[in-house]
């Protein structure tokens, strides 16, 4: 069952096709929490929804059963097809004031409705937009803490198709059902109220509500339509994840797409992925349209049976109009609840989606008594310390000591596990086995906020976000002045191209830092690096995509930086390890040679191919 909704491989709990009604909306509860921040608005909202429901299910049979007789009724017996309490409010009262009360009930029910109908829809719709909102927030914020094996399972753009289009799905469940749970009921309650009363007092009517019970067909008509809608829905909300990840991951190849002529590859694979889900939104569409013909067809069919009961049975013109109004709108909310249903049914699908973030375990959580790590006063240690990416060993049995403030290059063939052994320093990812300490303490003993605060990263492509260069040079010390900037920018040799830019500190730097060329992006983040003054740094492959005048203008800068830091440095390049007062050879997940440049020049080839300057 599973397989058949395309669950399974993305690590989904999908709820069983039998699930009943109640237990589907069960599931949707917790996210019902977000309307405490909205709750007068919805509270106002879905008191207009009673009022637009009693309106609509008493006001208009009620309109009928009062308006027609006296307005078709001869002069002088207006009053004997109505109520009793009707006559004593009404008699004696003239009779062209008798017609214009009387008239005056139609539009005073379709003010009432309409006004109290168009606040509803106004003030849940808004409340929509809040919870939409706070939803989002609540996946933004739990995707900012997942550890970053995390990101490496799962590809951005579905992860950005279940932020924005799963959310957006959900949001919608939620506030257009929260209205309809409450108002189409009591629409219907009211209806079967006037319909009681009726048979009470009127001949043939007790006969005629035999056809209510008609009603369990509509409940089998819509329980069937859900449970295919709801498979239908998984599929599809799939496949605009995967259509999201492609269209993300084609965006940002731009250039290998032009330099391999990829277009017509790229746009025959978009063709098919959106050919395939215009077929299941056809599908799904299918599916939540057919219920609403369908109880019609049920309900006309028990209205037949009604009006020829009641016929049988004596009942007159009058009654039939009160019966027909008050069995329609008996019928009109069961078509909206079981429109509700469908929606369930297809917000089942990307609440799944979006419980595969909500619900991801935290495999690096903060101990329950975190130690502030401050400036560090003794060595790092790599304990016995064995990595693996899932079943890919990387590094293993690790025992490694590095004394505060020694600048240490880590160098190897790729795939050699130098990223991985620096990586773990931030607790980016924890060790399988082993254990990595700071001072005498186990990372996994620390606050991971604390750690990193101590820490500054200067990785090969480094990342800088929309906004200024001066915004991108502050997110290394949030707090920082603009004099404060600019001696950062100064000390990693960034002054002088920052100030010939247009707009100088304040230039917007684009996507992804798109405005600037390598060099002046790495200048930038060694800048940040500068500014954030930790006492630990890692530098991850700073110059090997850099041309020689960038590279020179780097390394001077990586000269000043290293300065009284405990340093980690990646690279393949000879250059940028001749500031290292040590040097670790990685080959195949393991250290197999640590010492000087003169200790390993001669007796490591692995050193000796990149002193040589071999491509590793």
């Amino acid at each position: 069952r599973l397989k058949r909704v395309g669950c399974t491989e993305w690590g989904l709990h999908a709820l069983p096709m039998e699930a009943e009604p109640v237990l589907l909306v069960k599931r949707f509860l917790p996210f019902y929490n977000h309307l405490l921040l909205v709750k007068w608005p919805f509270i106002i909202g879905v008191v207009c929804g009673l009022i637009y429901a009693v309106a609509s299910g008493a006001g208009l049979p009620l309109m009928i059963d009062i308006v027609f007789p006296i307005l078709f009724g001869e002069e002088g017996k207006e009053l004997e097809g109505v109520s009793l309490w009707v006559r004593q409010q009404l008699g004696g009262i003239e009779h062209w004031k008798l017609l214009v009360y009387t008239c005056a009930w139609i539009p005073g029910v379709f003010i009432v409705r309409a006004g109290a109908g168009f606040f509803n829809n106004l003030l849940i719709q808004y409340c929509g937009l809040r919870v939409l909102g706070e939803i989002r927030v609540d996946m933004f914020s739990k995707l900012q803490n997942l550890p970053m094996v995390f990101y490496h399972r799962n590809r951005s753009g579905d992860l950005l198709s279940r932020l924005l289009a799963d959310t957006q799905a959900l949001a919608t469940v939620l506030v257009n059902t929260s209205s309809d749970l409450i108002k189409q009921p009591v629409t219907l309650l009211a209806a079967m109220g006037i319909l009681g009363w009726k048979a009470m007092t009127a001949d043939g009517f007790f006969v005629a509500l035999i056809s209510i019970f008609t009603v369990p067909l509509c409940v089998l008509v819509i329980r069937k339509a859900g449970r295919r809608l709801s498979a239908k829905a998984k599929l599809l909300q799939r496949e605009t994840g995967t259509l999201t990840a492609s269209l993300t991951e084609s965006l940002q190849s731009a250039l290998e797409i032009r330099a391999y002529n990829l277009e017509k590859v790229q746009t025959h694979s978009f063709r098919e992925r959106i050919i395939s889900i215009i077929r299941l939104n056809f599908k799904v569409l299918k599916y939540r349209l057919v219920i609403s013909p369908s109880i019609e067809v049920v309900g006309a069919t028990g209205f037949a049976v009604a009006l020829f009961m009641g016929v049988r049975n004596g009942m007159d013109w009058d009654g039939f109009l009160v019966l027909g109004t008050a069995l329609f709108m008996s019928y009109e909310p069961i078509k909206k609840l079981g429109a509700v249903y469908a929606q369930f049914s297809q917000g089942g699908a990307s609440l799944e989606r979006m419980e595969h973030i909500l619900n991801q375990p935290d495999g690096m959580p903060e101990p329950d008594s975190p130690v502030i790590l401050g400036t560090p006063k003794r060595a790092i240690r790599y304990e016995e310390l064995s990595f693996a990416y899932d079943d890919e060993l990387v590094l293993k049995g690790v025992n490694i000591e590095i004394e505060v403030g020694q600048v240490v290059a880590l160098i190897g063939p790729s795939g050699a596990g130098k990223s991985t052994f620096a990586n773990l320093l931030p607790r980016f990812y924890d060790p399988n086995e082993g254990r990595i300490t700071i001072d005498g303490i186990d990372l996994r003993e620390m606050s991971k906020r604390s750690l990193r605060e101590q820490i500054a990263v200067v990785s090969q492509m480094p990342s800088l976000f929309s906004g200024s260069v001066a915004q991108n040079i502050r997110l290394g010390k949030l707090n920082a002045t603009q004099e404060e900037i600019e001696e950062a920018a100064r000390r990693a040799h960034a002054d002088g191209f920052i100030r010939q830019l247009p707009n100088g500190y304040e230039t917007e730097v684009g996507e992804k830092g798109d405005q600037l060329s390598g060099g002046q992006r790495q200048r930038i983040a060694i800048a940040r690096a500068f500014l954030r003054d930790a006492p630990l740094l890692i530098l991850d492959e700073a110059t090997s995509a850099l041309d020689a005048e960038s590279e020179a203008a780097v390394q001077l800068a990586l000269a000043d930086l290293v300065k009284g830091r405990t340093t980690f440095i990646i690279a393949h390049r000879f250059s940028t390890i001749t500031i290292a007062d040590r040097i670790l050879v990685f080959q195949q997940g393991s250290v197999v040679a640590d010492g000087t440049h003169n200790d390993l020049r001669d007796s490591n080839p692995i050193y000796k191919a990149m002193a040589a300057g071999h491509v590793m």
